[in-house]
């Protein structure tokens, strides 16, 4: 178009539509060349930092936008869209979205980082819905807009709404934050066999072995300071599950466990978990098995943070499985606000077994720190 308006300005002899139309010829260039660098050497990454937080606790969603090349970027246009469960705080709170929205300006070879404050509402897995970025030049002619899916997640966990008891505390097998000072066996760790015992659990008892000698060998196992506990999380108010559905009372019920959880992590246990619930229908209730290997802790406390506050099926028939593969050195922590006559039963069974097993009620501890 500038092409044409200058042959016209040319042809008519108009100066004033041939100075016009250099100029619009030059404006559509310096567009063009703008549209071509300015997106080159751009970085823009976002995390939440930490990346894994209790309820209540400060987290900060942190964008780094990087620009490596020689040009500034004059105008940067940010909007950062939170997902529903986020939302940023007061005074950084846009008016618009739910999220922020930010107006920058990047010097050449230089990087800006924002921290924006967040808050969670609630626990649960949090995914960055998307961050959009518009780069324009000084006059805002030729705005360049993209989309970006940041891989930026958030991960809240529960706390109790009431604190546990110290009478509570010190029934528990890690009620003090320091290693356990028995010796136990580590079970991934296969030391030797030995000949049966009497009083050998059956468990410990080497089957190949022993069809091949024709005599019982017990399997051995390498020492360690490190116990397995289970928690066993009832999400329900007694059985059946379907009449006793309370998604306050299981709750507390998981922020109760999650305290349980961080207490014995740190005290040197390998913690385990099962509840009666499910993350994945058709999958079966919720199973983290004790392990000390890497990730262990994640998985655990993602577990937490993830499920439904609704029971699936009765916590007896689950601990009863789970149970099967316990032992005198393993512990249970049974969190249940009002365990039913089949859910007594296994924890009596276990008991039997050799294994200690403690009830705790959230239920109880609100109602007694009521009436007090």
């Amino acid at each position: 178009m500038a092409c044409i308006l200058a042959i016209i300005a040319v042809a008519s002899g108009n100066l004033a539509l041939l100075i016009w139309a250099v100029s619009f010829a030059a404006l559509a260039g310096a567009a063009i060349a703008w549209a071509r660098i300015a997106w080159k050497a751009v970085d823009i990454k976002a995390t939440f930092k930490p990346p894994r937080v209790f309820s209540g606790e400060p987290v900060v969603l942190r964008v780094k936008i990087s620009n490596r090349k020689r040009f500034p970027l004059p105008v940067v246009h940010l909007a950062v869209w939170l997902p529903a469960g986020l939302r940023a705080a007061k005074e950084f709170r846009s008016a618009t979205i739910r999220g922020f929205q930010r107006q920058l300006y990047i010097p050449g070879r230089s990087e800006v980082v924002l921290n924006l404050p967040v808050a969670a509402r609630r626990r649960g897995e949090f995914w960055l819905e998307r961050v959009q970025v518009t780069l324009s030049d000084p006059f805002d002619f030729t705005p360049l807009r993209r989309k970006l899916g940041p891989e930026a997640v958030l991960l809240v966990m529960p706390e109790p709404r009431f604190g546990i008891p110290m009478s509570v505390r010190r029934r528990l097998p890690f009620g003090a934050p320091a290693t356990a000072s028995r010796m136990f066996e580590a079970r991934e760790r296969f030391a030797g066999v030995r000949p049966y015992e009497p009083g050998d659990p059956l468990n410990r008892i080497h089957w190949k072995l022993t069809g091949h000698t024709g005599g019982l060998h017990t399997k051995l196992f390498e020492p360690t300071r490190t116990a397995d506990v289970l928690l066993a999380l009832d999400l329900a108010t007694g059985e059946p599950f379907w009449d006793s559905i309370y998604p306050e009372l299981a709750e507390d019920a998981i922020g109760w466990t999650t305290y349980l959880a961080r207490q014995a992590i740190e005290s040197g246990w390998r913690v385990g978990l099962v509840a009666n619930t499910h993350l994945t229908r058709g999958r079966g209730p919720l199973r983290v098995p004790p392990s000390s290997a890497h990730g262990q802790e994640a998985a655990l406390f993602a577990a937490l943070a993830r499920m439904p506050n609704e029971a699936t099926s009765d916590l007896a028939p689950i601990l009863r499985e789970a149970g099967r593969g316990m032992g005198r050195n393993a512990s249970a922590v049974v969190v249940s606000s009002r365990p039913g006559p089949w859910l007594w039963h296994e924890m009596a069974a276990l008991r039997r077994r050799g294994t200690e097993v403690v009830h705790l009620s959230p239920l109880e501890a609100s109602l007694a720190g009521a009436g007090a």
